[in-house]
Protein backbone atom coordinates (compact mmCIF):
# COMPACT_ATOMS: atom_id res chain seq x y z
CA UNK A 1 0.00 0.00 0.00
CA UNK A 2 1.24 3.62 -0.51
CA UNK A 3 0.35 5.07 3.12
CA UNK A 4 0.44 8.86 3.81
CA UNK A 5 0.82 10.06 7.72
CA UNK A 6 -0.36 13.72 8.30
CA UNK A 7 1.15 14.64 11.35
CA UNK A 8 0.23 17.47 13.98
CA UNK A 9 4.11 16.96 15.79
CA UNK A 10 6.66 15.95 13.97
CA UNK A 11 7.58 12.27 14.49
CA UNK A 12 11.16 10.71 15.45
CA UNK A 13 12.38 8.15 18.03
CA UNK A 14 13.34 8.53 20.92
CA UNK A 15 10.75 11.01 22.08
CA UNK A 16 8.29 11.11 25.12
CA UNK A 17 5.60 13.06 23.73
CA UNK A 18 2.65 10.10 22.60
CA UNK A 19 1.64 11.30 19.09
CA UNK A 20 5.49 11.24 18.31
CA UNK A 21 6.22 7.66 19.74
CA UNK A 22 2.63 6.37 18.50
CA UNK A 23 2.91 7.51 15.14
CA UNK A 24 6.98 7.01 14.66
CA UNK A 25 6.66 3.66 15.57
CA UNK A 26 3.84 2.60 13.03
CA UNK A 27 5.99 4.07 9.94
CA UNK A 28 8.88 2.41 11.45
CA UNK A 29 7.10 -1.07 11.21
CA UNK A 30 4.94 -0.44 8.50
CA UNK A 31 7.44 1.06 5.86
CA UNK A 32 9.35 -2.40 6.32
CA UNK A 33 5.96 -3.40 3.68
CA UNK A 34 4.80 -0.13 2.45
CA UNK A 35 5.35 2.76 0.77
CA UNK A 36 4.76 5.67 3.66
CA UNK A 37 4.68 9.24 2.33
CA UNK A 38 4.80 12.04 5.41
CA UNK A 39 3.31 15.22 5.58
CA UNK A 40 4.09 16.84 8.84
CA UNK A 41 3.88 20.50 10.98
CA UNK A 42 7.36 21.55 12.47
CA UNK A 43 8.48 24.08 14.24
CA UNK A 44 12.04 25.49 13.22
CA UNK A 45 13.84 23.86 16.17
CA UNK A 46 12.83 20.06 14.63
CA UNK A 47 14.89 20.27 11.28
CA UNK A 48 17.65 18.04 13.00
CA UNK A 49 14.86 15.39 13.84
CA UNK A 50 13.65 15.17 9.92
CA UNK A 51 16.74 12.60 9.43
CA UNK A 52 14.82 10.37 11.13
CA UNK A 53 11.96 10.30 9.21
CA UNK A 54 13.63 10.22 5.70
CA UNK A 55 14.96 6.51 6.89
CA UNK A 56 11.83 5.52 7.14
CA UNK A 57 9.60 7.39 4.23
CA UNK A 58 9.86 7.77 0.82
CA UNK A 59 9.32 11.23 0.87
CA UNK A 60 8.68 13.69 3.82
CA UNK A 61 7.04 17.34 3.37
CA UNK A 62 7.49 19.37 6.94
CA UNK A 63 4.97 22.65 6.63
CA UNK A 64 6.89 24.69 8.70
CA UNK A 65 5.11 26.52 11.64
CA UNK A 66 7.22 29.53 12.75
CA UNK A 67 6.28 32.44 14.87
CA UNK A 68 2.85 33.85 14.69
CA UNK A 69 1.35 37.17 15.77
CA UNK A 70 -1.35 37.40 18.13
CA UNK A 71 -4.09 38.45 15.52
CA UNK A 72 -2.97 35.06 13.07
CA UNK A 73 -3.21 33.09 16.78
CA UNK A 74 -6.93 34.66 17.24
CA UNK A 75 -8.15 34.07 14.11
CA UNK A 76 -6.61 30.44 14.12
CA UNK A 77 -8.72 29.81 17.22
CA UNK A 78 -11.89 31.29 16.74
CA UNK A 79 -12.11 28.87 13.61
CA UNK A 80 -10.82 26.08 15.25
CA UNK A 81 -13.61 26.34 17.74
CA UNK A 82 -16.72 28.04 15.93
CA UNK A 83 -15.81 25.95 12.79
CA UNK A 84 -13.67 22.74 12.97
CA UNK A 85 -11.27 24.48 10.82
CA UNK A 86 -8.07 25.53 12.70
CA UNK A 87 -6.18 27.93 9.98
CA UNK A 88 -2.46 26.86 10.38
CA UNK A 89 -1.03 25.37 7.24
CA UNK A 90 -4.53 24.96 6.21
CA UNK A 91 -4.45 25.56 2.75
CA UNK A 92 -0.90 24.08 1.91
CA UNK A 93 -1.70 20.86 3.46
CA UNK A 94 -5.17 20.82 1.53
CA UNK A 95 -3.14 21.34 -1.61
CA UNK A 96 -0.83 18.34 -1.23
CA UNK A 97 -4.02 16.00 -0.11
CA UNK A 98 -5.60 16.56 -3.49
CA UNK A 99 -2.37 16.12 -5.31
CA UNK A 100 -1.69 12.70 -3.96
CA UNK A 101 -5.67 11.47 -4.82
CA UNK A 102 -6.26 9.01 -7.11
CA UNK A 103 -5.19 5.55 -8.63
CA UNK A 104 -1.36 7.04 -8.73
CA UNK A 105 -1.54 8.36 -4.99
CA UNK A 106 -1.86 7.34 -1.71
CA UNK A 107 -4.65 4.57 -0.77
CA UNK A 108 -4.93 5.47 2.28
CA UNK A 109 -4.51 8.40 4.59
CA UNK A 110 -3.49 8.29 8.21
CA UNK A 111 -3.92 11.63 10.50
CA UNK A 112 -2.13 11.87 13.77
CA UNK A 113 -4.17 14.49 16.24
CA UNK A 114 -6.97 15.82 16.54
CA UNK A 115 -5.73 19.59 15.38
CA UNK A 116 -4.24 17.83 12.33
CA UNK A 117 -7.46 16.33 11.69
CA UNK A 118 -9.41 19.56 12.12
CA UNK A 119 -7.12 20.93 9.17
CA UNK A 120 -8.26 18.35 6.46
CA UNK A 121 -11.15 19.57 4.61
CA UNK A 122 -14.56 18.15 4.08
CA UNK A 123 -14.46 14.96 3.01
CA UNK A 124 -10.58 13.64 1.96
CA UNK A 125 -10.07 12.53 -1.12
CA UNK A 126 -9.47 9.15 0.07
CA UNK A 127 -9.88 6.65 2.71
CA UNK A 128 -9.12 8.36 5.48
CA UNK A 129 -8.49 7.42 9.75
CA UNK A 130 -7.98 10.08 12.56
CA UNK A 131 -5.60 9.07 15.11
CA UNK A 132 -7.02 10.65 18.45
CA UNK A 133 -5.57 8.69 21.14
CA UNK A 134 -7.79 10.12 24.02
CA UNK A 135 -11.31 11.32 24.30
CA UNK A 136 -10.40 15.04 24.99
CA UNK A 137 -13.65 16.34 26.02
CA UNK A 138 -13.12 13.21 28.69
CA UNK A 139 -9.72 14.25 29.36
CA UNK A 140 -10.65 17.63 30.10
CA UNK A 141 -13.48 16.08 32.50
CA UNK A 142 -11.23 14.25 34.23
CA UNK A 143 -8.26 16.87 34.41
CA UNK A 144 -10.92 18.91 36.40
CA UNK A 145 -11.24 16.17 39.59
CA UNK A 146 -7.28 16.76 40.07
CA UNK A 147 -5.99 19.54 42.11
CA UNK A 148 -4.97 22.57 39.56
CA UNK A 149 -3.42 25.73 39.28
CA UNK A 150 -5.72 28.53 38.39
CA UNK A 151 -4.82 28.99 34.86
CA UNK A 152 -4.55 25.18 34.30
CA UNK A 153 -8.47 25.07 35.72
CA UNK A 154 -9.36 27.86 33.66
CA UNK A 155 -8.29 25.63 30.57
CA UNK A 156 -9.72 22.56 31.16
CA UNK A 157 -13.04 24.17 32.14
CA UNK A 158 -13.17 25.30 28.63
CA UNK A 159 -11.97 22.44 26.94
CA UNK A 160 -14.73 20.80 28.71
CA UNK A 161 -17.26 23.13 26.72
CA UNK A 162 -15.35 24.20 23.66
CA UNK A 163 -13.88 20.53 22.19
CA UNK A 164 -17.98 18.52 21.84
CA UNK A 165 -18.69 20.89 18.93
CA UNK A 166 -15.27 20.47 17.87
CA UNK A 167 -14.96 16.82 17.92
CA UNK A 168 -18.73 16.95 16.47
CA UNK A 169 -17.60 18.40 13.35
CA UNK A 170 -14.52 16.96 12.59
CA UNK A 171 -14.71 13.24 13.82
CA UNK A 172 -17.55 12.44 11.13
CA UNK A 173 -14.89 13.25 8.12
CA UNK A 174 -13.43 10.25 9.13
CA UNK A 175 -14.09 6.77 7.89
CA UNK A 176 -12.64 5.83 11.73
CA UNK A 177 -11.64 7.94 14.53
CA UNK A 178 -9.51 6.01 16.51
CA UNK A 179 -8.81 6.16 20.40
CA UNK A 180 -6.63 3.63 22.51
CA UNK A 181 -9.68 2.54 25.22
CA UNK A 182 -12.63 1.51 24.89
CA UNK A 183 -14.09 3.93 27.93
CA UNK A 184 -12.26 7.08 25.61
CA UNK A 185 -14.30 4.88 22.45
CA UNK A 186 -17.46 4.79 24.64
CA UNK A 187 -17.72 8.18 25.78
CA UNK A 188 -16.80 9.37 22.06
CA UNK A 189 -20.02 7.22 20.72
CA UNK A 190 -22.10 8.97 22.78
CA UNK A 191 -20.94 12.18 21.91
CA UNK A 192 -20.46 12.03 17.79
CA UNK A 193 -23.25 9.08 16.92
CA UNK A 194 -22.56 10.68 13.27
CA UNK A 195 -19.10 9.26 13.39
CA UNK A 196 -17.36 5.93 13.73
CA UNK A 197 -14.50 4.85 16.08
CA UNK A 198 -12.47 1.71 16.58
CA UNK A 199 -10.10 0.87 19.68
CA UNK A 200 -6.45 0.22 19.17
CA UNK A 201 -4.36 0.25 22.33
CA UNK A 202 -0.54 1.60 22.10
CA UNK A 203 2.06 -0.75 21.65
CA UNK A 204 5.68 -0.74 23.10
CA UNK A 205 8.85 -0.86 21.95
CA UNK A 206 10.07 -4.70 23.64
CA UNK A 207 13.29 -4.36 22.61
CA UNK A 208 14.40 -1.10 24.62
CA UNK A 209 11.71 -1.77 27.48
CA UNK A 210 12.93 -5.15 28.31
CA UNK A 211 14.03 -6.62 31.63
CA UNK A 212 17.30 -4.72 32.85
CA UNK A 213 19.95 -6.96 35.37
CA UNK A 214 20.19 -4.11 38.01
CA UNK A 215 21.01 -4.44 41.53
CA UNK A 216 17.29 -4.64 43.71
CA UNK A 217 16.96 -1.78 46.34
CA UNK A 218 14.93 -4.33 48.68
CA UNK A 219 11.59 -2.71 49.84
CA UNK A 220 11.72 0.14 46.77
CA UNK A 221 8.54 1.08 45.41
CA UNK A 222 8.95 2.92 41.76
CA UNK A 223 6.73 5.48 39.91
CA UNK A 224 7.78 7.17 36.76
CA UNK A 225 5.79 9.48 34.41
CA UNK A 226 5.80 13.15 33.63
CA UNK A 227 5.21 15.53 37.05
CA UNK A 228 3.41 18.30 35.11
CA UNK A 229 0.79 15.92 34.37
CA UNK A 230 -2.15 16.73 36.58
CA UNK A 231 -3.12 12.95 36.79
CA UNK A 232 0.74 12.01 37.66
CA UNK A 233 1.05 14.62 40.43
CA UNK A 234 -2.22 13.55 42.17
CA UNK A 235 -1.08 9.85 42.35
CA UNK A 236 2.53 10.96 43.55
CA UNK A 237 1.09 13.29 46.30
CA UNK A 238 -1.89 10.60 47.08
CA UNK A 239 0.36 7.52 47.51
CA UNK A 240 3.10 9.44 49.57
CA UNK A 241 0.35 11.00 51.96
CA UNK A 242 -2.13 8.03 51.95
CA UNK A 243 -0.59 4.35 51.35
CA UNK A 244 3.52 5.02 51.59
CA UNK A 245 2.61 5.25 55.61
CA UNK A 246 1.07 2.01 55.41
CA UNK A 247 3.43 0.70 54.15
CA UNK A 248 5.89 1.97 56.40
CA UNK A 249 3.83 0.91 59.03
CA UNK A 250 5.02 -2.90 58.31
CA UNK A 251 8.50 -1.97 56.65
CA UNK A 252 9.72 1.26 58.53
CA UNK A 253 12.76 0.77 56.08
CA UNK A 254 10.56 1.01 52.62
CA UNK A 255 11.57 3.65 50.18
CA UNK A 256 9.52 5.24 47.14
CA UNK A 257 10.87 6.31 44.39
CA UNK A 258 9.74 8.94 41.81
CA UNK A 259 11.38 8.97 38.49
CA UNK A 260 10.20 11.58 36.04
CA UNK A 261 10.04 14.54 34.17
CA UNK A 262 9.57 18.43 34.86
CA UNK A 263 8.11 17.67 38.32
CA UNK A 264 5.88 20.34 40.03
CA UNK A 265 6.80 21.86 42.96
CA UNK A 266 4.31 19.69 44.85
CA UNK A 267 6.56 16.74 43.73
CA UNK A 268 9.67 18.29 44.41
CA UNK A 269 8.37 18.79 47.89
CA UNK A 270 7.41 15.26 48.50
CA UNK A 271 11.16 14.45 47.95
CA UNK A 272 11.83 16.31 51.47
CA UNK A 273 10.57 13.74 53.25
CA UNK A 274 12.01 10.63 54.71
CA UNK A 275 11.77 7.43 52.70
CA UNK A 276 11.23 9.44 49.73
CA UNK A 277 13.85 10.40 46.78
CA UNK A 278 13.12 11.96 43.43
CA UNK A 279 15.12 11.45 40.20
CA UNK A 280 14.26 14.47 37.78
CA UNK A 281 15.14 14.23 33.94
CA UNK A 282 16.89 11.26 33.47
CA UNK A 283 18.40 10.56 29.67
CA UNK A 284 17.48 6.89 30.31
CA UNK A 285 14.75 6.13 32.87
CA UNK A 286 14.74 2.17 32.46
CA UNK A 287 17.69 1.30 35.51
CA UNK A 288 16.12 3.53 37.85
CA UNK A 289 12.86 1.98 37.78
CA UNK A 290 14.16 -1.43 37.26
CA UNK A 291 16.05 -1.29 40.33
CA UNK A 292 13.01 -1.09 42.97
CA UNK A 293 11.37 -4.48 43.96
CA UNK A 294 7.77 -3.08 43.17
CA UNK A 295 6.27 -0.42 40.42
CA UNK A 296 3.34 0.85 41.73
CA UNK A 297 0.56 3.08 39.77
CA UNK A 298 -1.96 4.85 41.86
CA UNK A 299 -3.74 7.08 39.32
CA UNK A 300 -7.36 7.51 39.56
CA UNK A 301 -7.83 10.02 37.11
CA UNK A 302 -6.92 10.47 33.24
CA UNK A 303 -8.16 8.95 29.61
CA UNK A 304 -6.52 6.55 27.54
CA UNK A 305 -4.24 3.91 28.08
CA UNK A 306 -1.46 4.39 31.05
CA UNK A 307 1.72 3.97 28.69
CA UNK A 308 3.86 3.98 31.88
CA UNK A 309 1.98 0.26 32.85
CA UNK A 310 3.07 -1.19 29.45
CA UNK A 311 6.41 0.00 29.92
CA UNK A 312 6.43 -1.09 33.90
CA UNK A 313 5.11 -4.80 32.19
CA UNK A 314 7.68 -4.50 29.21
CA UNK A 315 10.26 -4.44 31.66
CA UNK A 316 9.15 -7.45 34.19
CA UNK A 317 8.05 -5.63 36.93
CA UNK A 318 6.00 -6.80 39.66
CA UNK A 319 3.00 -4.20 39.36
CA UNK A 320 -0.06 -3.17 42.11
CA UNK A 321 -2.21 -0.57 40.38
CA UNK A 322 -5.73 0.71 41.09
CA UNK A 323 -7.48 -1.50 38.61
CA UNK A 324 -10.38 0.23 37.55
CA UNK A 325 -8.35 3.35 36.78
CA UNK A 326 -4.75 3.19 36.21
CA UNK A 327 -5.63 -0.28 33.75
CA UNK A 328 -8.11 0.94 31.56
CA UNK A 329 -7.84 -0.47 27.97
CA UNK A 330 -4.83 -2.94 28.95
CA UNK A 331 -6.34 -6.71 28.92
CA UNK A 332 -4.69 -7.63 32.01
CA UNK A 333 -5.95 -10.10 34.68
CA UNK A 334 -5.80 -8.96 38.27
CA UNK A 335 -3.56 -11.85 40.41
CA UNK A 336 -2.15 -13.49 37.29
CA UNK A 337 -0.26 -9.83 35.38
CA UNK A 338 -0.39 -7.52 38.64
CA UNK A 339 -2.46 -7.11 41.80
CA UNK A 340 -4.97 -4.66 42.33
CA UNK A 341 -6.52 -2.93 44.43
CA UNK A 342 -9.85 -0.42 45.32
CA UNK A 343 -8.81 1.39 48.31
CA UNK A 344 -5.20 2.48 49.97
CA UNK A 345 -5.77 0.10 52.58
CA UNK A 346 -6.03 -2.59 50.11
CA UNK A 347 -3.29 -0.81 47.78
CA UNK A 348 -0.63 -0.88 50.74
CA UNK A 349 -1.32 -4.51 51.47
CA UNK A 350 -0.80 -5.70 47.96
CA UNK A 351 2.43 -4.06 48.38
CA UNK A 352 3.45 -5.85 51.47
CA UNK A 353 2.18 -8.80 49.74
CA UNK A 354 4.93 -8.48 46.70
CA UNK A 355 7.68 -7.99 49.74
CA UNK A 356 6.91 -10.95 51.24
CA UNK A 357 6.38 -12.83 48.58
CA UNK A 358 9.37 -12.91 46.18
CA UNK A 359 8.09 -16.16 43.98
CA UNK A 360 4.79 -14.72 43.63
CA UNK A 361 6.33 -11.21 42.59
CA UNK A 362 8.50 -12.75 39.93
CA UNK A 363 5.60 -15.07 38.95
CA UNK A 364 3.53 -11.82 38.09
CA UNK A 365 6.26 -9.78 36.67
CA UNK A 366 7.01 -13.16 33.99
CA UNK A 367 3.69 -13.11 33.26
CA UNK A 368 3.08 -9.34 32.27
CA UNK A 369 5.88 -9.21 29.97
CA UNK A 370 4.56 -12.50 28.23
CA UNK A 371 1.29 -10.37 27.75
CA UNK A 372 3.18 -7.31 26.64
CA UNK A 373 5.09 -9.58 24.31
CA UNK A 374 1.83 -11.28 22.60
CA UNK A 375 0.05 -8.19 22.66
CA UNK A 376 1.38 -5.16 22.46
CA UNK A 377 4.23 -4.99 20.42
CA UNK A 378 4.23 -2.50 17.58
CA UNK A 379 4.53 -5.28 15.48
CA UNK A 380 0.75 -6.54 16.59
CA UNK A 381 -0.11 -2.70 16.43
CA UNK A 382 0.95 -2.07 12.63
CA UNK A 383 -0.68 -5.61 11.73
CA UNK A 384 -4.06 -4.56 13.31
CA UNK A 385 -3.64 -1.04 11.27
CA UNK A 386 -3.57 -2.67 8.16
CA UNK A 387 -6.48 -4.71 8.66
CA UNK A 388 -8.06 -1.81 9.33
CA UNK A 389 -7.02 0.04 6.13
CA UNK A 390 -8.10 -2.77 3.37
CA UNK A 391 -11.19 -2.35 5.10
CA UNK A 392 -11.86 1.14 4.94
CA UNK A 393 -10.58 1.10 1.30
CA UNK A 394 -13.05 -1.68 0.20
CA UNK A 395 -15.86 0.63 2.15
CA UNK A 396 -15.39 3.61 -0.32
CA UNK A 397 -15.28 1.01 -3.44
CA UNK A 398 -18.15 0.22 -2.62
CA UNK A 399 -19.64 3.16 -1.84
CA UNK A 400 -18.14 4.65 -4.99
CA UNK A 401 -19.86 1.57 -6.63
CA UNK A 402 -23.55 2.22 -5.47
CA UNK A 403 -23.22 6.01 -6.23
CA UNK A 404 -22.40 4.87 -9.76
CA UNK A 405 -25.39 2.96 -10.41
Amino acid sequence: MRIGFVFQTLPYLPARDGFRVYGANLIRVLSKTHEIELVSLMHPSEKSELAWANRYCKSVRPLEVGHRSLWAKLKNFTSSYSLGKPLVCRGELNTILNARAGQSGWNVMHVEGGFAGGLVEGIPPMPAVLSIHDAEALRAREMLNCKLHLKDRMHYTFRKYAQPPYDRRVYPRFERTIVVAQRDCDFLERLVPSARFAVIPHGIDTEYFRPIASAKKSYEMVFHGHFGYPPNVQAAVDFANGIFPLVQAQFPQATFHLVGADPRPEVRELALRPGIRLSANLPDLREAVSSAQVYVCPIRFGTGLKNKLLEAMAMEMPIVAYHAESTTGIDCVPGKHLLGASTPQEFAASVTELFRQPAKAEQIATAARLLILERYSWESRARTYEGLYQTIIAERKAARSVRSI
